[in-house]
Formats: C-alpha cells, structure tokens, sequence
C-alpha cells in the first residue's frame, strides 16, 4: 500500500473535546427509558446466529480445497482473506455443538490461514484482515487438536512478523494508515495476550490511530465510508473487551461509547446499516453492525448501564433480521442488497467477491455470537423511536427519524457512489427497495431523487454538486418522536445560482420536502427513481397527473409532486441502476424558484 496518501486532517485530543452529540442523546436517553416496552419483540435469539452462520459455511464447504484453502465459485481461486473468515465460522460451529463434523474442515482452514501469516505470503497481500479472525478460530481450535497440530499452530505464531505479514504499515513512502492496520491492531492484541509477541506493533499503531477519531467517536479515512468507520471502531473495541490497559485505554472508553451511540442514530427503522460511499448496501455491513451491538449490549450491561444494554440488544436483534431476509436459497448471502445472479456482479465493487464478503458477514455473525449475553433483554432503540436529528460533518451526513420514520441526506457526495440531497427514506414495515435506499453514482449524470434547475439555457442538479463543490449547513427546528423539522442549506460553487435549501417536515408516516431556490431561474425539475425491478422482484408503478404510487408484494410508497401550480408528472425512458436494482426515472417541472415533493405510505 505504499506510495498511497493515507492523511486526514488529524484530531490528536478529539476524546478532550465535548461530544456534539450529547444534547441530542440525553434526550433521547429519556424517550428510551419512557418507552422502554413498546416495541415489537423480533424474537431474535443466539441461536439465530448460528443458523446463519451455518448456511454460508455449509455452502462453502463444498469449495475447499484439499490444503484448506476456500476457492471461490465464480473466480476459480482463493480470494483475499476467505479462508481465515471460514475457519472462524466453522470453529464456532463446531464450538458451539452445531456442527463438530466441521472439526477437520475448521482445522484444516486455520492451518493454511497461520502458514500464510507466518511466512508473510497472506493471499492477495490482505495479511491485515487475516489476523483478527485467525486468532479467534485459534481460540475455539486451539483444545480440540492434537498435540502435534496445537505444537504446529503455536510455531507459526510465534514466526509471525508483522512487517512482513501486514501490508498497511507506516513506512519510507507512506506517512499514514487506515482501516486496514486496525484489524491488524486488533489480532495483534490478541497474539500478544495469548503470549506470542509483544505490545510495540500495538501501541506503535494506536498513537498513529487515534487522530482519525472525530469528537463524535467516528472513525475517519480518505472519503469517509461509514462502513470502515464502523469496522474500525469495532476492531477498537475488541481491544477494551480483551482487557486492554495501555496508555489509549482512556481515549478508547471515550471515542468508542460515543461512536457506538452514534452507530444507534445512524441505524435505520429496518435494521439496516447506514448508505453512502464505498462498499454501501453490502450484507456484511449489517453483519458487522450485529456483532458491534452485542459487544457494547455487553459492556453496557457490565457497567450497569441497563437503557443502553436493553438498545443495543434490539438495535443487534434488528441487524440480524437484515442478514437474514439477504439468505440466498442455496443458504449462502447474496453480496450486495439486490436479488440478481451473483455471476452478473450487480452492485459489486470492484473488489467485492461471493466467498470474501459471504464469509466476512458470518466471520462477523460468529463473533456476534461468541459476545451475546442472553442475559440481556430487548428493550427499544433509537431506529425504533426516533426523535431527533443529526448532522456528521466530517462524513457529509445528516440523519433523522421520527417515530420510525428515517432520513439520510449526503451533504457532499462522493460522485464515484452518490449524488448530493436526500439519499435513503426507510419507514418502519416498507419494503426498503421502495425506499429510496440508496442513490446513484452523480459522476457524468444525477437521476438522483430531488430538484434540478435550468438557468440560462442550462440543467443542472443538487445530486452533481459533490464534494469540493458545495458546503452544507443543517438548521434544526423541531425534533420529536411524533415530528421532526429542520432545513438543509446548500451554497453551490460555480453554479448558476446561488444556494439551494430544503426544508423538511418529517411525521412517522411521511415526509414532505420544500425545495427554495436563490438565484436565477428559468425552470425547475423534480426527479423520482421508482422501483422497476431488483433480479427477482417487479415494482408496479401506478402514475396520475401529480403523484406516482409504487408497489411491492409486501408494501407502497408513493411520491407526490405537490405545486406550486398544478405540476404534472411523467414517466420517462430513463432506467437508473443502483445497487439495489433497476428504477424508472419519474419527472415533474414547473416555474418559479419554490417546489414542494412528498412521499409516504398514504
């Protein structure tokens, strides 16, 4: 990874700041515990875990090799850090009584994996993401070998360098790290605690780690994915649970409850793991969710903190409910949040595989499993009740949810995964491909939903100004359970107007949008991609003059252009593809500089 620019702008004493969260969290501390028994249980258990796990390790049983080694059915190799995650799973497996015929299969797997990290040849240079898993199937392996074979594995930890094993290292031509060397962090914690090594690697890496942490306890890298925060933090955590003492121990218990907190407002109603950015709308992402949940349920039930046991339990429950509607009939996952064969690769990244990504959500499940205490109950949590409204500037997000009801808006999009404006609308019960779920790429165009503007003679959109070209202000009004209120203030660089601002009302059951225009205007256009067709399923798309209702087997949402004037809605011949699928882009235009859309079950 050298010769790669790493940097962010560093917050070396971000856990000494105030969180700007907190207003927001007392009080939603308060709606948690007044309304602690009012969700519907998911009658999620432990057990529901191993059963997942059970079918994407059954499925990839079949394509191991005689060496252990996992080959993936679609690119004919070994792929990545697959056989690491399939040991894991199968040991828990076989740990937890399910399957003990997987014993060979696990020993078999962890053997290749520790070969690979001991003499520094890690498949595909991806060393970094080997560890951690490695040593957690060492864990549950470890008693069930045979003296010879335990002898073997302890050797090939004690060779393991992780100069030469690792590839995200701090180095003659690369200044800094990222997501990467925090799984490394992380394995080589646990190397050091089962006495093969000592704590340089670790604390060496943390002191580089800690300035990409906001005060907000969010994990930060080039571009800011949330799914890479979310993966870092967790690997963090590891390290508290693991009894971790070292000099960052303080900035660690601080950064990582917030961020945790953070991760509850930023779950949707549904479960699903927050949108946006690079390897979005990918199961492993809720996989990864479900096991950082139960982690802090677990810390939080330890220090006596019941409210946030109780959420984090239901806000793991609800992730794994996510996993489990992506199980594929063959009992693997599909990859990415979409039905199509996973041979066409429809919403992959370029790196995204059937076997890495498969095997990572049950490597995730499995450590979900191994931290769940059955001693703590469901109670509500944030996604359930909402309430409130939160701006993430560093990662150009702004959530909000009301009653279940839940908005994501991108700020200042990446144009390679998604344009600027409203991203996902998710509603406790809907059919999330309805959504919107997620937006398109606005690199070359923006079929996104929201307004675009014709200003002399030329269309331009909110979706195409990306980050660099626009900055962001979020004005709160009102927050509540029943309704929340607030505006989006857009300034626009070399636009042909000035500024754009929503203003949203949001109700658990719709949300209204009033678009402002400043500036020179000749005509404005409003944009809706409604649900055509996710590999599987086919939306039925009923359109009038001025509002278009979209169906699902399971439910409705329908989108309404609602003036000034009598605007009319067309359908057009744009089809956008997204990572969930085929939409029919929908249109409606009118003159002036003010417009009003909705959307909503009714």
């Amino acid at each position: 990874m050298a010769d790669q620019d790493h940097s962010v702008v560093a917050m070396p004493h971000a856990y000494l700041t105030d969180n700007p969260l907190d207003p927001v969290l007392i009080r939603l501390r308060n709606t948690l515990e007044k309304r602690a028994d009012n969700a519907i249980p998911t009658e999620v258990t432990r057990e529901n875990y191993i059963d997942l796990i059970d079918g994407v390790v059954e499925y990839f049983h079949h394509f191991q090799a005689e060496n252990g080694r996992i080959i993936d059915p679609f690119l004919h190799r070994e792929y990545q850090y697959s056989t690491p995650t399939y040991a894991l799973a199968a040991a828990v497996l076989v740990s937890s009584g399910k399957r003990p015929d997987l014993l060979t299969s696990a020993r078999l797997a962890l053997d290749s994996s520790l070969f690979q990290l001991a003499s520094g040849t890690a498949n595909d240079r991806h060393g970094d993401f080997f560890i951690l898993p490695t040593m957690l199937a060492y864990r549950h392996l470890r008693d069930r070998v045979d003296a010879a074979t335990r002898n073997r594995w302890d050797r090939y930890l004690g060779m393991l360098i992780p100069e030469f094993a690792y590839s995200d290292l701090i180095g003659d031509r690369q200044a800094n790290v990222i997501n990467w060397n925090t799984s490394a962090i992380s394995g080589e914690f646990l190397r050091h605690k089962d006495g093969f090594t000592d704590l340089h690697f670790v604390d060496k890496y943390l002191d580089a780690q800690l300035p990409h942490f906001t005060p907000e306890g969010l994990y930060r890298e080039p571009g800011s994915p949330l799914v890479y925060d979310t993966s870092a933090r967790f690997n963090f955590s590891v390290l508290l649970e693991e009894g971790y003492t070292g000099k960052q121990r303080k900035a660690l218990e601080v950064l990582l409850e917030r961020g945790a907190w953070a991760s509850l407002l930023m779950q949707s109603p549904s479960g699903d793991f927050p949108t946006g950015g690079r390897s979005a709308e990918h199961v492993w992402n809720d996989a990864l969710n479900c096991a950082s949940f139960e982690l802090w349920a677990r810390r939080s039930h330890a220090a006596g903190d019941e409210i946030a046991a109780r959420a984090f339990k239901r806000a793991a429950h609800l992730a794994a409910q996510v996993v489990s509607r992506w199980v594929r009939p063959s009992g693997e996952l599909w990859i990415v949040k979409n039905r199509f064969d996973p041979a066409l690769r429809h919403g992959f990244e370029e790196y995204s595989s059937h076997s890495q990504y498969n095997l990572l959500a049950a490597a995730y499940m499995a450590m979900a499993w191994s931290m769940a205490d059955d001693r703590i109950s469901e109670g509500v949590s944030p996604a359930d009740v909402g309430g409130f409204v939160v701006d993430l500037p560093e990662f150009h997000k702004v959530f909000a949810n009301s009653g279940g009801h839940y908005l994501e808006i991108e700020t200042a999009a990446d144009p390679h995964y998604n344009g600027t404006g409203l991203l996902r609308v998710h509603r406790r019960g809907m059919d999330n491909q309805l959504g919107e779920s997620d937006s398109p790429p606005s690199q070359g165009s923006s079929p996104a939903v929201g307004i675009s503007w014709r200003s002399k003679g030329r269309w331009e959109s909110l979706a195409e100004y990306s980050v660099g070209k626009v900055s962001a202000r979020t004005f709160v009004i009102d927050a509540s359970p029943e309704m929340v209120r607030f505006d989006e203030r857009y300034q626009l660089k070399s636009a042909s107007i000035e500024s754009v601002t929503e203003s949203y009302l949001l109700t658990p059951s719709s949300v209204t949008v009033t678009v402002q225009l400043k500036g020179q205007v000749d005509q404005w256009k409003v944009r809706f991609p409604a649900f055509a067709f996710d590999g599987r399923e086919i939306g039925k798309i009923d359109l009038n003059r001025s509002g278009v209702a979209v169906h699902s087997a399971s439910s409705i949402q329908r989108f309404e252009l609602l003036g000034p004037g009598h605007p009319k809605l067309h359908q057009t011949s744009h089809i956008v593809s997204m990572r969930s699928g085929y939409y029919m882009l929908i249109e409606g235009e009118g003159r002036g500089k003010r417009t009003t859309y909705s959307l909503g079950a009714k």
